[in-house]
């Protein structure tokens, strides 16, 4: 049976890393470890798919140790380059952070726009909730939060994926339905 699967959108997550470095910067925090950003991506896409039946980054998760991993977005802040030719239209050159050892900082010449453009409001303040609830938490209460029976399945399947599928809440209404059209067209959506 085919599983849900969406469209990773790095502009989406580009701003939203963007924004938490930013944010975290204010609030006396240069750097910001990977822990605390992949499980504000995970704490996101996860109540935005049982809000608005849609996740906002559309990553690919997987069941690592500390609790899910966006693929995707771990690549963006180890600075993969591949994700920066999906962001050529935006006229992004390089990302504006550096990593060094799972944590990441602004990089000191680096000019983020106020603005974000590439996620919308009401998608930014679903990270921005995530953000203030995965930043306040230390390490073993954040990994012990996202081992949930969604993590649970995924470290039992091939290559530790999750499936979208175990992050719906049981009790969502119409929830078969919502995950028998998702398999079907999750895909082809635009998040």
């Amino acid at each position: 049976m085919p599983r849900i699967r969406f469209n990773f959108v790095p502009a989406k997550a580009f701003d939203a890393v963007s924004w938490m470095l930013r944010t975290g910067a204010e609030d006396g925090r240069q750097w910001l470890d990977f822990h605390t950003i992949l499980k504000t991506c995970y704490f996101a896409d996860r109540h935005a798919l049982a809000e608005r039946q849609l996740p906002i980054f559309g990553a690919e998760y997987v069941a690592m140790e500390h609790g899910p991993v966006p693929i995707e977005v771990y690549e963006m802040l180890a600075c993969e380059p591949k994700w920066l030719m999906e962001l050529a239209e935006r006229s992004v050159d390089g990302y504006p952070w550096r990593c060094e050892d799972h944590f990441v900082t602004l990089k000191g010449e680096a000019r983020i726009a106020e603005e974000c453009t590439g996620i919308a409001r009401a998608e930014l303040n679903i990270v921005e909730q995530a953000f203030e609830k995965s930043f306040g938490m230390e390490f073993t209460l954040r990994t012990r939060e996202t081992h949930e029976e969604d993590w649970f399945r995924g470290t039992r399947r091939p290559g530790r994926r999750m499936h979208y599928e175990d992050m719906i809440p049981e009790d969502a209404l119409d929830r078969e339905e919502l995950i028998r059209d998702l398999r079907e067209d999750g895909f082809h959506y635009a998040l």
